[in-house]
């Protein structure tokens, strides 16, 4: 109990965030990541891949996957000091039952049982190319509300069909957002959380259909220790176990001559490391100092909670407004295909590529996206609407106004307001561009060997 006392505000922080949004870091992941990898040769000009069902390629490979799963497995355990070990009982064993080879493949790497995968490619609303028949969102993500899956047309695919690498990558990048986390942990309320051996949720609401995948898409490596003393469950987080998971797959699904797979399973990848980019996914209370942080949730512990309270709901607004307004200037720069445009210009070219190691996402992606994290909350309190970003009595979910939030700051601030903010999304997710080129480089390199 005494661990939980301070910075509990993050738990409850995580809470609303969740509650306000699908713990997603970006809006529209295929619209972050098309523009990184469609500008990579080695993605862009790569054979067209054969769509395989996930079933179809798990029976070939069963016992070559067993073995890789079980170094994962081993990999972990000796890395990640907070990595909760997959228990002996869902390691993965070939067993030829097509059956059950979904099932036995998704518990062994602990993802929601109920993870979708048909084949199809993603495209913004009315832009699907063609006359196939669409995917309803219910066909494609479990979570139980996927109205905010409209923004895109699921484009179903035929096995064997041929498809485009970098529309299988940017399609999957968003993949993770669809449910494959949720409900993975003992107080989640699902029979395989009870199994799983995550434990019990360190953070974010596990009431809530899709806040227990918090943890796997949030990592705070880098607050000041006086915090993670108080407060250690903030270090039992997933991002680097699920960072390295989909790219040791990627690499075997190539290796294995399916480069569907290998194409898709890097997406997944992919998505992780860009919610890593996201200063709203690596900093527990962006524009609060550590003193204060401990100043508000002493009060709160006096029986003084109103500070804890409005600062929870402060951030939360905060972190969706700025999503809010990524996704609608990215959809719109993307269907003008306004390459100007500073975010897709820093998508589309990086500085620089260093070489890629399996400490990056953590030592590199997220400090510089926590290191910004205090500038992109003071622009975003500055310029955007006061009654969504300050009021803590508003819960900017239940604000259907918000879709105007580009107008609103344009017509409040002028064209300056948009250019600074559209500066500092640009700098956040050029640091994704510069990584997850590490990341897609480092996973073709060594499936190549």
């Amino acid at each position: 109990m005494k661990k939980r006392v301070i910075i509990n505000i993050v738990a409850l922080h995580g809470a609303l965030f969740c509650c306000a949004q699908a713990v997603v870091a970006w809006e529209h992941h295929p619209l972050v990541t098309e523009p990184v990898v469609a500008t990579m040769p080695e993605v862009a000009e790569a054979p067209l891949a054969e769509a395989v069902p996930l079933e179809a390629f798990l029976l070939a490979v069963e016992e070559d996957l067993a073995e890789l799963l079980a170094r994962e497995e081993a990999w972990a355990r000796s890395n990640l000091s907070w990595y909760a070990p997959r228990p002996d009982a869902l390691a993965f064993e070939a067993t030829g039952n097509a059956e059950d080879v979904r099932d036995r493949f998704f518990r062994a790497i602990r993802i929601n049982p109920n993870t979708k995968t048909p084949l199809y490619l993603a495209a913004l609303a009315d832009e699907a190319e063609g006359a196939k028949r669409l995917l309803d969102p219910g066909e494609v993500s479990n979570l139980e509300d996927t109205s905010w899956l409209s923004a895109f047309d699921f484009t179903e695919l035929s096995p064997g069909e041929l498809a485009s690498p970098v529309d299988i990558v940017a399609t999957a990048s968003n993949e993770p957002d669809y449910g494959m986390d949720v409900g993975l942990f003992t107080d989640n309320g699902t029979d395989f959380g009870q199994v799983f051996g995550f434990g019990v949720q360190a953070f974010g609401n596990p009431a809530l259909d899709y806040g227990s995948q918090a943890p796997f898409h949030m990592g705070f490596y880098h607050e000041a220790r006086i915090v993670f003393l108080f407060a250690p469950f903030l270090k039992e987080s997933y991002p680097e176990h699920r960072i390295h998971l989909f790219k040791s797959l990627s690499e075997f699904a190539f290796r294995q001559g399916c480069d569907y797979w290998g194409w898709r399973f890097m997406g997944w990848g992919l998505h992780t490391m860009a919610d890593l980019s996201m200063p709203y996914h690596t900093t527990v209370l962006p524009g609060y100092s550590t003193l204060r942080m401990l100043w508000i949730n002493l009060l709160d512990m006096l029986g003084f909670s109103r500070l804890k309270d409005n600062a929870v709901q402060l951030v939360s607004n905060r972190h969706m407004a700025i999503e809010t307004y990524q996704g609608i200037m990215l959809a719109r720069a993307s269907r003008n295909d306004e390459e100007a445009d500073p975010t897709i210009a820093a998508l589309r070219q990086p500085r620089q590529i260093p070489p890629y190691t399996d400490s990056a996402p953590r030592k590199a992606l997220a400090r510089s996206s926590n290191a910004m994290a205090a500038r992109l909350d003071k622009a975003i309190k500055r310029y955007m609407p006061a009654q969504f970003v300050s009021d803590p009595s508003v819960e900017l979910a239940d604000r259907p106004e918000r879709s105007q939030i580009v107008e609103m700051i344009e017509a409040a601030h002028g064209a300056r307001a948009i250019a600074t903010l559209n500066c500092l999304q640009a700098e956040a997710l050029s640091l994704f561009a510069v990584h997850g080129r590490s990341y897609v480089l480092a996973i073709l390199g060594n499936a190549a060997r």
